[in-house]
């Protein structure tokens, strides 16, 4: 017959979190569990008694008589039978019960034959373990009425014990905590040197105060400590505050109210200085005020911090207004503003706007040279408080209320602690309408193109040069020619109808593939909008150009079914990042890769300055990957 399991209480959580907070298991020998057990053995007349503990894995004895062992393994546990028991667990002869006939205490020394338990519990209820008694011999009658009764009352005599021990532990931990929040409370007042504390008792009126609250009021700490008069306090408060301070203390007394003000007190020796105090009226079961405790705290650095802060802000308020340009004040993290002068408002035509953060400056509707808007979060105060830099400026055509528009330029700088954390930011805004008419004055593009002019023939020079000395023939070379001005012109159309020395990246391509589009359908172009400068853009435009004539000859435009996807973009991150433009054919003939470079595969290969270009002849079609340094473009978004 195989050996009945165990309760399922053996491994239940609660259980043995419960055991384990009884602190009792590997702990010495105590009278009182002891004398619990010599009367166990006495009562039911048994020569062994033990207050067995069972665990997970083991029962362990808190107190034990007439048994060798300190504890055993489960295995030799009849103990562990009883934590299901609802009363007695009783076993008459434990080698006629199936449960513990195999028992190696039964079967070997010290042959144990008759058992009884009663269950152990914890003051929350679970059962830890039993009280038992053991004999050598069966009983086949068991324990008398008197010895059971005697055994449950030892057994609930074993958790009263653990009860008071549970209440003993909490009484000096609470007492220890207690000792430790008064000793940390008299420390904290000592060491602040600027906070006191009072005890009002409001039948007695007497006031009991630390010595730092009777230093405040002119008060000797000694008396402060036995109980002074209310009166002798009062007379420290500034005579022109005290009447209002008195109004207050009593609504407090009328109200049961708190009480929390700031004012004066006058020392002795004229020495004014400022205090927050702040208490609560306590009362009592007839609704009578009983006890009024509080604090103090000596306020009159922070006082006159604020006195020299309105007088600062005042200052700059008077040099804002006298500046020609308009200032803007906002703080950081938030974006929140909080100041503006009155320049300000005449050039952007309203009131400053007093946004609480950035995420409003959506409000300030202004535009992008490109025509885009300008984005709330693009704004130089947005980037400086939001953390992105210590200084920015940015050019916008702003759009006042009336509907009239005019060209400002804002420049901010960041506002750093001592530390040198962004805590601010303050912006100069400018009025530039009448410098961007003058830059669309005839002279300037006069001048501009005049530079241009010289930049495009040192280009055109170069490229007649290596052109003619590549070519198969004159026919050749004048074909090849002709191909590659008309692309740079495209490139230059590209830059004269911009608003600026750069050119859009998406015009550049489109121009410089629109020589050998015959379908609308062969290239498939895409990319966000960026610029370029002149240089870069005059060379972007000759390399496509390159790549478009080698797919029309040898490539993806050699036939009728050909395709050419082209993608741009910005990757990597900071001072790493770089502008990078991929050209990928497909569809087209089986690739052959070249076995020699002419001047197009050269000037491909060089591509711009600084560039990485990587150039691969897969079958499936051609591709090429340019990389070039962010600071080598003159790029911008």
């Amino acid at each position: 017959m195989p050996k009945p399991p165990f309760s399922p209480l053996l491994e239940e959580p609660a259980r043995l979190d419960a055991l384990a907070a009884s602190s009792l298991v590997d702990t010495p020998p105590e009278a009182e569990f002891d004398d619990i057990a010599q009367l166990a053995s006495l009562v039911c007349d048994t020569p062994v008694a033990l207050v067995s503990l069972v665990a997970s894995d083991r029962q362990w004895f808190k107190a034990r008589v007439g048994f060798p062992l300190c504890e055993t393994a489960l295995n030799a546990s009849v103990c562990a039978y009883a934590l299901s028991a609802p009363d007695l667990l009783s076993i008459p002869d434990l080698t006629a019960d199936p449960r513990t006939q195999d028992n190696p205490l039964v079967t070997g020394e010290p042959f144990i034959r008759f058992y009884t338990g009663a269950p152990i519990h914890h003051p929350n209820g679970q059962v830890l373990g039993s009280l038992c008694v053991i004999d050598h011999e069966p009983r086949p009658g068991g324990l008398t009425d008197r010895q059971a009764d005697g055994l449950r009352r030892l057994a609930r005599q074993v958790t009263t014990v653990l009860r008071e021990r549970q209440l003993n532990m909490e009484m000096r931990a609470t007492r220890e905590a207690l000792r430790t929040s008064q000793e940390r409370l008299s420390f904290a007042f000592a060491a602040s040197g600027s906070l006191g504390w009072w005890d009002w008792d409001i039948p007695a009126n007497r006031i009991y105060a630390g010595e730092q609250f009777a230093k405040m009021y002119g008060v000797d700490p000694v008396e402060a400590a036995k109980g002074a008069p209310l009166a002798a306090f009062v007379n420290g408060i500034h005579p022109d505050d005290r009447e209002w301070v008195g109004d207050r203390i009593q609504q407090a007394l009328d109200t049961g109210a708190e009480f929390s003000e700031d004012y004066r007190l006058l020392r002795p020796d004229g020495t004014l200085i400022w205090v927050h105090a702040r208490g609560r009226c306590f009362l009592d079961a007839d609704g009578k005020p009983l006890r009024y405790p509080g604090v103090a705290i000596d306020i009159t650095a922070r006082k006159q911090v604020d006195a020299a802060r309105a007088m600062g802000e005042a200052r700059l308020k008077s040099i804002m207004e006298t500046v020609p340009v308009g200032i803007m004040f906002a703080e950081a993290p938030s974006g929140r503003i909080l100041m503006g002068n009155q320049r300000l408002a005449e050039i952007l035509g309203h009131d400053t706007l007093y946004a609480s953060s950035s995420d409003a400056y959506g409000a300030f509707v202004a535009f992008h040279e490109d025509g885009r808007q300008v984005d709330g979060h693009e704004y130089p105060l947005a980037r400086i408080t939001g953390g992105e830099c210590k200084r920015a400026a940015m050019e916008a055509l702003y759009q006042r209320p009336d509907g009239s528009r005019c060209w400002i330029m804002i420049s901010g700088e960041a506002i750093d602690d001592e530390a040198g954390a962004t805590i601010g930011a303050v912006v100069a805004v400018s009025d530039i309408t009448d410098r961007k008419a003058a830059e669309a004055s005839q002279d300037l593009l006069n001048r501009e193109l005049s530079h241009r002019l010289k930049n495009t023939l040192a280009m055109v020079q170069s490229i007649a040069t290596q052109t003619l000395r590549n070519a198969s023939s004159l026919s050749a070379a004048q074909e090849a020619l002709a191909a590659r001005l008309i692309v740079l012109g495209k490139a230059h159309d590209v830059l004269l109808l911009g608003h600026s020395e750069s050119a859009n990246v998406r015009d550049l391509v489109i121009g410089a593939l629109a020589l050998h589009e015959d379908t609308a359908t062969r290239f498939h172009v895409s990319g966000p909008t960026l610029f370029i400068g002149p240089s870069a853009a005059l060379m972007l435009g000759l390399v496509l150009h390159e790549l478009a004539t080698n797919a029309t000859k040898y490539g993806a435009l050699s036939n009728a079914t050909g395709e050419v996807d082209v993608r741009w973009g910005l990757v990597g991150e900071g001072e790493a990042t770089e502008f990078r433009i991929d050209w990928q054919e497909r569809a087209g003939p089986p690739v052959v890769p070249p076995k020699r470079k002419g001047f197009g595969s050269r000037l491909i290969e060089r591509g711009m300055g600084g560039s990485h270009v990587v150039i691969s002849y897969p079958t499936e079609g051609v591709s090429c990957a340019l990389r070039v340094p962010l600071t080598g473009l003159q790029l911008r978004g």
